[in-house]
């Protein structure tokens, strides 16, 4: 027996009506819900895939734009890099202006220019220093390719072998070269005419003298000063320096004597006898006048008599020479102090006896006195083998009144150089000959610039001599000591094959000569010269500063218009997989209500249609 419910055509046909419209119902409700047409792959699966790959291309590029917008960055890091390195390139140029404004050969502009060269090397590595934290996310676009230049360490040593030579190298390299270093002269010492001549004028001397050879272990290059001390009538002191070493020397001093006393008076039986006494500081040049009865005997104190520093010996050596003179004198027949005698008293002094027929009193008339030098020979010697020497007048230096006090500096001359030439036979020499301001070699670092890079070198002036004595020679080669890479540049992809792609090259912006060439002020800016070449190089390293500024700005333009552009592309493509899968909510939503209403209406049929069989209950 059966058991399955037997329906009415027109129940069936309602209810399968019935059954439609509630899944039409429930897809419209689940479209509304989620917002999409298409759900799965069962909905559509054309509209499906080509939806999903869209989204998948924009995610892609979702992604690609994120790590251009960390380019942008680091591009943006370098800028700034550039841009305070271009302010520290200003403040370097204004150091220059300093230096020129200060090129006085006096010590104290010297000392300026040096101080303000040592300021433009802490700026130099301030740069370097700048340039190495302008790194962003691993990458340093101010580094450039790394590639590096440098002179050997064997031919550094061979040059530092070089007695008198030391810290040997080439900074600033542009290219591989090789220098010939060579260390000549006799180290002849002479002093600058010009500074002779004044020092001449303003301190009342003349034959002033700068001589000498260069000691081999004991030589400088250091400058002579001359100093005058005193007052007009008094006591002068000459002080003459060079380096560490001083020389004084006193003249003038007023304090040599010559006096008489009577020993025993004349009378009819007694001979006078009186005695000369010398005293006092005696220098070359003072003269002792002894007058006997009106004539008078003049000496001049000699080189030969001060040579000895103790003043009684000086005294005892003019006593006795000033004897000398009278007694040769006595002798003479027919002279007025004919039968004189003197005799030796104690050291310094001597005494006169009158002839014993010298009138009925036996007395004569005497006198003694001194006049001061006129001039004043000076000869000094230094350790460094310098040997100076003048005159001093005394009536053009008390002409001069105290304006001749004070120092004058003779710039010291040395016939020593130390030359380098590269294999373009290109020469540059510092020599100790030349005058200051005109490329002199100094005590400490020579700097000899080239197109290829700057040859420095440490001299020491005490040992110098022994290398020009042999004509010492050596060279010294630079080559490069680090390959260029390319682990600094940037590569930024735009589109997800990576067939789309800008490379961003880093640059150097180092100071060396790969970069901006830009080296350590030479010769603490004792020549100007030097000064030219630091400003020629800030010339060149703000022109490779605004040319890597122009680069990163045009790669960050194109970097920005490619991430604008992937964020309008990533709309897009959106926009169309959007198109594909969304449901038009106003459409979808009038196809509810629609079906809604057959829903109704379907329930009222299927009640009509089962209307027939609940009459039949009737009958019962």
């Amino acid at each position: 027996m059966s058991s399955q419910v037997a329906l009415s055509s027109a129940m069936r046909s309602n209810l399968l009506l019935l059954q439609n419209t509630n899944s039409s119902i429930d897809k419209l409700q689940s479209q509304l819900s989620t917002g999409n047409k298409v759900n799965s792959a069962l909905d559509g699966p054309t509209a499906f895939f080509a939806a999903q790959g869209l989204n998948q291309r924009a995610s892609d590029l979702s992604t690609l734009k994120d790590a251009m917008g960390q380019a942008i960055s680091t591009i943006k890091a370098g800028n700034q890099g550039i841009t305070s390195i271009q302010k520290l390139i200003d403040q370097a140029k204004g150091l220059t202006t300093s230096a020129y404004s200060n090129l006085g050969n006096d010590p104290s502009a010297i000392a300026t220019r040096k101080s303000l060269a040592a300021q433009f090397n802490d700026i130099k590595d301030q740069i370097d220093k700048l340039a190495a934290d302008s790194g962003y996310g691993g990458k340093n676009l101010l580094a450039g390719s790394g590639q590096t230049f440098d002179a050997t360490s064997s031919s550094r040593s061979t040059v530092n072998s070089i007695t008198g030579l030391s810290n040997s190298r080439v900074t600033n390299v542009t290219t591989s070269d090789t220098y010939s270093i060579r260390v000549a002269g006799t180290g002849d010492i002479s002093g600058n005419a010009g500074d002779i001549a004044s020092a001449e004028d303003a301190r009342g001397l003349f034959g002033l003298k700068v001589s000498g050879k260069l000691s081999s272990t004991a030589g400088n290059f250091s400058d002579v000063s001359i100093e005058i001390r005193g007052a007009v009538g008094q006591t002068r002191t000459a002080v003459v320096t060079e380096g560490g070493e001083s020389r004084s020397i006193t003249f003038f001093d007023n304090t040599q004597s010559a006096t008489n006393s009577l020993v025993s008076a004349g009378t009819s039986g007694t001979q006078q006898i009186s005695q000369v006494n010398i005293t006092g500081n005696i220098d070359e040049g003072d003269t002792f006048n002894v007058t006997i009865n009106g004539r008078t005997f003049s000496y001049t104190a000699s080189a030969g008599d001060v040579s000895n520093p103790s003043p009684t010996t000086r005294q005892a050596t003019i006593a006795t020479n000033l004897q000398n003179l009278i007694t040769n004198s006595i002798s003479i027949p027919g002279s007025s102090i004919s039968g004189f005698t003197v005799s030796s008293s104690t050291p310094g002094t001597f005494q006169i006896t009158a002839a014993s027929s010298y009138g009925t009193s036996n007395s004569f008339t005497l006198g003694s006195s001194t006049v001061n030098a006129l001039t004043k020979d000076i000869s000094v010697s230094f350790s460094s083998g310098s040997v100076v020497s003048f005159t001093v007048d005394r009536s053009t230096l008390e002409g001069l009144g105290t304006a001749g006090n004070g120092t004058s500096t003779v710039e010291k001359d040395v016939d020593l150089s130390v030359t380098a030439t590269d294999l373009n036979g290109v020469s540059i020499t510092r020599s100790g000959a030349n005058d200051r301001g005109s490329g002199k070699l100094t005590d400490g670092e020579n700097a000899m610039s080239f197109t290829t890079g700057t040859v420095r070198i440490n001299v020491d002036s005490t040992k110098i001599m022994q290398a020009a004595s042999a004509n010492r020679s050596a060279n010294m080669t630079t080559s490069q000591q680090t390959p260029a890479n390319t682990q600094n540049d940037l590569s930024v992809q735009f589109n997800e094959t990576n067939t789309n792609s800008l490379s961003v090259k880093s640059t150097n912006v180092t100071t060396d000569g790969q970069g901006l060439r830009l080296d350590y002020a030479q010769n603490d800016f004792l020549d100007r010269s030097d000064i030219d070449a630091a400003v020629a190089q800030l010339t060149y390293a703000t022109t490779q500063l605004r040319s890597a500024g122009q680069t990163l700005s045009t790669n960050l333009n194109v970097i920005q218009t490619r991430s604008d552009f992937t964020d309008a592309f990533n709309n897009v493509l959106s926009d169309g997989a959007d198109s594909l899968v969304q449901v038009d909510q106003n459409q979808a939503g009038a196809e509810l209500l629609t079906l809604q209403t057959r829903q109704s209406l379907g329930v009222t049929t299927l009640s009509l249609a089962n209307q027939s069989q609940q009459a039949i209950l009737k009958l019962f």
